[in-house]
């Protein structure tokens, strides 16, 4: 073979591999930096899906669920597909177990025929073959689809209606009948819990596209519905997620609208309706990152911070010398989200919407005050699982690398805004300053004090003996030293 035929075999084989990497990128390993700072954000606790954790020995205690989940998904299919009843048998296939048989085939063909997308899709190589590939595709594909239309069944069942939806209604949706874990009892409600933290994983992800064409299979009369579902896979999937402290059901119900259905996987749907802003500035600027001032230091220089309504986790505006930023609850599944929101961030997905949140409010929340002013006001939330906000921000921040601020154009406007001596809003920050450390100190006193009755009886016994114990002090100097007449 002659040098310029090898060159250009060179030049074929590497533009193989580039073209490769061209279409790669949409799951990707989390940066080694974030990685470190809290591996089990990112580590599936119960259920793997995808290629990347499937071998972890703590995981297969829920792989016999997924089969059995992929059994109910292809009984659906045999129901809602009359025409499997029909067609020509399959080559050695017969009896009681045809039409299942034959159902199998017919999902098993369209997960085939996006392998090589698949494949192609993940952020690295994956090293299995082309079967098992497809099976894995294929089960955690049926896995989360029945999934969600065993959600919507229980909603229907129960006869709620668009306004029933709450968190505390959802949350059990998965019990009834040992549908997923078995009796009713909080154990299990945690272990709800956990599983949507999993799905939610930016690792644990396989290719919207193949739950899509999975979904499509079934004709939508077939589908299980509620006035709450408009048959739309994103629909399904957005109820399965709306008791996520981070999704509340009204703020998905609005901005779904106006979503087109394209998305990489279920993490990049949920990125596109928690935070990533329909229209992003023409330009980005470095030169302000964050607030210089605190919560605490803001209010008593005369400006005023309030709960917005919540469009998206990233509608926080400035006017006037009035903030507005959109209420978060923060607990442990906010705490997987926005790091695994970040790292899908830091993979060159979207802007860096989260990462830009997450920066700005460890500059204004810096100290338990600054927290507890916040909470008060009602855009802090948080559950008993987090003890100090502050620290929630800035563990958050932890090797993340900043790259554009997508509101340094809102503190530029806060720092450069100049709030008047005389006017009346310093004298009104000043008195919410004070007005929320006295009731800090009376909910300390009551929370490490008065938390029963019994603190409350002791400390009216200690306070009893004390003044006791000062008039026998001062009856028995006076006995010594007695009145002058």
């Amino acid at each position: 073979m002659e040098y310029g035929e090898r060159y250009w075999e060179w030049i074929r084989s590497v533009d193989a591999r580039l073209s490769v990497l061209r279409s790669r990128g949409s799951t990707c390993r989390v940066p080694s930096k974030l990685l470190a700072v809290k591996p089990e954000a990112y580590t599936p606790q119960i259920v793997a899906i995808g290629p990347f954790h499937r071998n972890k020995p703590e995981l297969q205690a829920m792989e016999e669920l997924k089969w059995r989940y992929m059994l109910g998904f292809i009984d659906r299919v045999v129901k809602s597909n009359k025409e499997l009843i029909d067609i020509t048998k399959l080559d050695g296939v017969s009896g009681e177990n045809y039409h299942q048989i034959s159902a199998l085939n017919k999902c098993s063909k369209v997960v085939a025929e996006l392998e090589k997308e698949a494949r192609a899709w993940f952020a690295e190589d994956i090293n299995l073959d082309k079967p098992q590939l497809v099976e894995v595709l294929l089960l955690d594909g049926c896995f989360i689809l029945e999934l969600c239309f065993r959600c919507i069944r229980i909603l229907v069942k129960q006869g709620m209606s668009d306004s029933d939806t709450t968190s505390s209604v959802i949350s059990p949706v998965f019990l009834e009948d040992n549908f997923l874990l078995g009796p009713l009892d909080d154990d299990n409600f945690a272990m709800v819990n956990i599983l949507r933290n999993d799905l939610m994983l930016i690792e644990n992800q396989i290719p919207y596209v193949i739950l899509q064409q999975l979904f499509d299979i079934i004709p939508s009369s077939d589908k299980p519905s509620s006035e709450m579902s408009s048959k739309k896979l994103q629909d399904y999937i957005f109820l399965l997620f709306s008791s996520v402290s981070m999704f509340n059901y009204e703020i998905i119900k609005f901005n779904v609208k106006n979503m087109d259905g394209e998305y990489y996987h279920l993490l990049d749907m949920l990125y596109q309706v928690s935070g990533y802003p329909k229209k992003l500035p023409t330009s980005y600027s470095n030169r302000v990152w964050g607030f210089t001032r605190c919560a605490k230091e803001l209010f008593t220089s005369g400006f005023q911070i309030v709960c917005g309504n919540r469009r998206s986790i990233a509608d926080i505006k400035f006017k006037e010398g009035e903030i507005s930023i959109p209420q978060v609850t923060l607990d442990k599944s906010c705490d997987i989200v926005l790091r695994n929101l970040i790292a899908l961030e830091h993979t060159g997905t979207g802007r860096h919407t989260i990462t830009s949140y997450v920066k700005l409010m460890s500059t204004l929340i810096r100290s338990k005050e600054d927290a507890y002013l916040l909470e008060w006001i009602g855009i802090i939330k948080k559950s008993n699982e987090i003890e100090d906000v502050s620290e929630f921000f800035k563990s958050l921040c932890r090797g993340v690398d900043y790259v554009e601020f997508y509101f340094a154009d809102v503190c530029q406007k806060v720092e450069d805004y100049q709030v008047p001596m005389w006017s009346w809003r310093r004298a009104k920050g000043y008195s919410i300053i004070k007005y929320v450390e006295w009731k800090e100190s009376i909910e300390y006193l009551n929370r490490d004090y008065f938390h029963d009755r019994w603190s409350f009886i002791a400390f009216l016994a200690a306070s009893l003996v004390i003044l006791l114990t000062f008039l026998q002090t001062f009856y028995t100097i006076r006995a010594y030293y007695p009145p002058y007449h």
